[in-house]
């Protein structure tokens, strides 16, 4: 017995020590593992139809990952150097727009919108002359500047690292595609839970991730090129920068491209371009209703019920946590929780009903 005992304990010493070690190894690559999983249970079905063409999972496997290179890294790589080129004009152009004589008299003349901003300092208790007026709105434009650039310029300073991270992910999401099922099979065997519970959370996964990069990454660029359109009409300059931005506050619900097109509504109508921005703001909504209300719910339809007040504290904490990605992580890390606390409910609970509703199944992700 006491034997026994040893060799038990010294048996899961081993294996812990071997388990802590493989997660240091792999710690500083976890992102890149985890958006590859995203990434092949996303494309999963593209790899399926490729096959039925031309009966080979490897070959198939390497024209998904060359469909993922093509759709997103080459058009990544051009995007930053593109932000990057508009970020350094931004500021540039601002001061230049905000020194001319336009813009004083719009700013201190008489009509209503002078007044407003007149009033709102004096109770900002802030002096209200041009110089002030014009610091206020040149000292915003610079830290929108800086911070874009910031971030550019930590990805292209980086760059090899970006590209290691991402040809680690091809090979990632290679592996899955060809050797997916053997690699499940050999965690689930790992794993204490039944198999049909197992089953359970890989396909809340594979729903989350099919919203959330496809659904709502669709539904987020249709938003932000039409937006996008409707700046180059109203003749908004960094065009580049501002769509891109919209495109990624459009993954936010309640919130969205909101953030870009009021601010710009704003400007138009303090402007004197008060039919311009009353139409710029309805087709701006319109474009947003539609994809929210209509495109998305058919084009997604039931299979991630979440609430949309939840998925919007999941995405603003995922990228708290994890910056950009957590676009995608939140809303996963919450459903597989959620969908650990239905199997609680429902199977584990002592005093559990099987009709336990939690906020998951108020609306679709949105």
């Amino acid at each position: 017995m006491n034997r026994n005992r040893q060799s038990v304990i010294e048996f899961y010493a081993g294996y812990t020590i071997c388990f802590v070690l493989i997660i240091l190894m792999v710690w500083p690559f976890l992102s890149s593992i985890i958006f590859a999983a995203i990434l092949a249970g996303t494309f999963r079905p593209v790899q399926m139809w490729i096959v039925t063409r031309i009966s080979s999972p490897k070959w198939s496997a390497i024209l998904v990952c060359l469909i993922i290179v093509t759709a997103l890294f080459l058009p990544s790589v051009l995007l930053i150097f593109k932000l990057s080129e508009e970020a350094l004009l931004l500021y540039q152009s601002l001061k230049t727009h905000f020194g001319t004589l336009e813009f004083e008299q719009l700013f201190l003349g008489n009509q209503y919108v002078p007044e407003t901003i007149r009033n709102l300092f004096h109770t900002l208790d802030l002096e209200f002359n041009f110089n002030t007026v014009r610091g206020v709105l040149l000292d915003a434009s610079k830290d929108i500047s800086a911070t874009v650039l910031q971030v550019i310029n930590s990805w292209i300073t980086n760059i090899f690292s970006f590209l290691f991270q991402f040809l680690l992910m091809l090979i990632v999401v290679f592996t899955l595609l060809v050797d997916g099922e053997r690699i499940k099979s050999f965690f689930l065997a790992l794993s204490p839970l039944p198999d049909e519970e197992e089953e359970l959370v890989i396909e809340r996964f594979n729903q989350v991730n099919s919203v959330t990069l496809v659904g709502n990454g669709v539904g987020a660029l249709i938003q932000g090129l039409l937006a996008g359109i409707g700046l180059w009409l109203v003749g908004i300059e960094s065009l580049v920068l501002w769509t891109t931005l919209m495109i990624v506050m459009a993954f936010i619900p309640l919130v969205g491209i909101s953030v870009v097109y009021v601010p710009v509504t704003l400007y138009l109508l303090v402007s004197g371009q008060v039919l311009m921005a009353i139409l710029f703001f309805a087709y701006c909504t319109a474009v947003s209703l539609v994809v929210e209300n209509w495109f998305k719910p058919r084009f997604v339809g039931n299979r991630a019920d979440l609430n949309s007040t939840a998925v919007f504290f999941s995405i603003i904490g995922g990228m708290t946590v994890f910056g950009l990605p957590g676009i995608f992580y939140g809303p996963l890390i919450i459903s597989i929780f959620l969908t650990f606390t239905d199997l609680y409910h429902k199977r584990y609970a002592a005093d559990s009903h099987d009709d336990v509703e939690i906020i998951s199944s108020s609306s679709s992700v949105t």
